[in-house]
């Protein structure tokens, strides 16, 4: 989701530490909910994909921000401050309340924008970046009678939010999900655009293993709750999961990773080990369940860059600021203004790609180098016909260890065509985006050939 967080199934694990089953993908009380036939079929090659790098991506290097080993929603906060009168971050790592989703970033951008205002009347302003955040600020501040130019190092707009028509529909390589539509600014978007809005119900899904469908037992999930509240909140769960795998046989090794990667970690877009208690507890939900833009989230930004100038493929290499304004100068020639808001992902933060002079304060470094820029990358596949579980939104594999090709998504009522979509996270996800298009879905069809039983 890449530019926000999955968010499959995260309200479900919160959910346990009250005591709440896991009701989509714990069957032991009844089978997986979809209806559809579980035979053994035949699964076909198939006709079309995409497989996104979103780590390899020079202008993200990663999908979202996560809470690392020492790391709080303070450091957020800290990143979330002006640098002082001329320079001012936004973007889902410093958003305290949704951080790694793309409301968290706009709202950033919102953010920031007022920040500007109360310390400049009047004036030009560059935005660096042209993703929701950086759309949002240019936009607030256009709409105020800034001269504003926006910065964008792609040759598009939108950042983590890409929509692709590769396959013959809109798929999105990143941002998925608009997550909680009550009270979101983008469902507001969403209404004034006229896009349709597909409400997810995580609670339908259908889990299998090699040999067809299959039971779990969700308190293996609870266990690791149970422990990860014995932690330190800015420990990481690594040794918690460590002792669950150590007291389980062979299979409840399998089902653990399998929660850990389908509940948690393709949430978060890193491996447990690298996460703290804070890291799965931080943030707001929105009510209203989420929902899905079948004709691609992309349109939404699209909407929001409307009259703004906006100049593609100026890549920013450094950033400098006196006490007059600012100059953003890259390949492509200098920007001058008297002031910046600065939306760079945390991972080009981190990369110090980006040249700032005089250089951040120490206290916005030391929060950069304690959060941590994760990886979720999917796997979209095109078939003749579908051969799954087609009534279930959401399909778990029950595989081999580390939960690789746990989470999958069943695009056919989104898109109306016979489309599956696989997200792996972390290590996993890392381990893939060295391998050719062909080799990663080659381990796909291997996965799904074990789920479905073809040839």
């Amino acid at each position: 989701m890449t530019g926000d967080r999955a968010r499959i199934t995260r309200a479900r694990f919160l959910a346990l530490t009250s005591g709440v089953a896991l009701a989509g993908l714990a069957a032991a009380c009844g089978g997986p909910t979809s209806t559809a036939p579980m035979r053994r079929t035949t699964v076909p090659d198939p006709t079309g994909w995409i497989v996104t790098r979103w780590r390899r991506d020079p202008f993200a290097l990663g999908s979202y921000s996560h809470l690392a080993a020492g790391a709080t929603p303070a450091d957020r906060e800290t990143l979330a401050r002006p640098i002082d009168d001329r320079l001012f971050l936004a973007g889902e790592a410093t958003s305290v309340d949704f951080p790694g989703t793309v409301h968290g970033a706009l709202l950033s951008g919102r953010r920031a924008a007022a920040q500007l205002r109360e310390r400049v009347e009047r004036g030009s302003v560059v935005v660096v970046g042209a993703g929701a955040a950086g759309l949002a600020a240019a936009r607030e501040l256009s709409d105020a009678g800034f001269r504003v130019i926006v910065v964008e190092a792609r040759d598009r707009i939108g950042g983590r939010v890409w929509t692709s028509d590769r396959l013959g529909v809109p798929l999105d390589l990143g941002a998925s999900w608009i997550h909680g539509v009550d009270g979101n600014p983008l469902s507001d978007l969403a209404a004034e655009v006229g896009a349709e809005l597909l409400p997810t119900d995580y609670d339908n899904a259908a889990v299998r293993d090699a040999a067809g469908p299959t039971e779990i037992d969700e308190s293996r999930l609870d266990a690791l709750t149970d422990l990860a509240g014995s932690l330190d909140p800015t420990e990481p769960l690594g040794p918690a999961v460590d002792r669950l795998r150590g007291m389980a046989d062979p299979r409840g090794r399998a089902e653990l990773d399998f929660l850990i990667a389908s509940e948690i970690e393709t949430d978060l877009a890193a491996d447990i080990e690298d996460l703290t208690p804070l890291a799965v507890e931080e943030g707001r939900e929105l009510g209203g369940g989420d929902a899905t833009l079948p004709g691609g989230y992309a349109g939404l930004l699209d909407a929001a860059g409307d009259d703004l100038d906006i100049r593609l493929g100026a890549v920013a290499r450094s950033i400098g600021r006196s006490d007059t304004g600012v100059v953003v100068e890259g390949p492509t020639g200098a920007v001058s203004a008297e002031a910046a808001v600065v939306t760079l992902p945390l991972g080009v933060l981190a990369a110090g790609s980006v040249r700032f002079s005089p250089g951040l304060p120490p206290a916005a470094r030391a929060a950069i180098s304690r959060l941590r820029m994760g990886v979720l990358d999917k796997v979209y596949l095109r078939f003749p016909e579908p051969f799954w579980d087609t009534e279930a939104e959401l399909i778990g594999y029950v595989g081999p260890p580390g939960g690789a090709w746990a989470a999958w998504l069943n695009m056919l009522p989104i898109t109306g065509e016979p489309i599956l979509a696989a997200f792996n996270a972390g290590s996993v996800a890392a381990r893939l985006e060295s391998r050719s298009d062909r080799r990663v879905v080659a381990e796909a069809m291997t996965a799904l050939r074990a789920m479905y039983g073809g040839a």
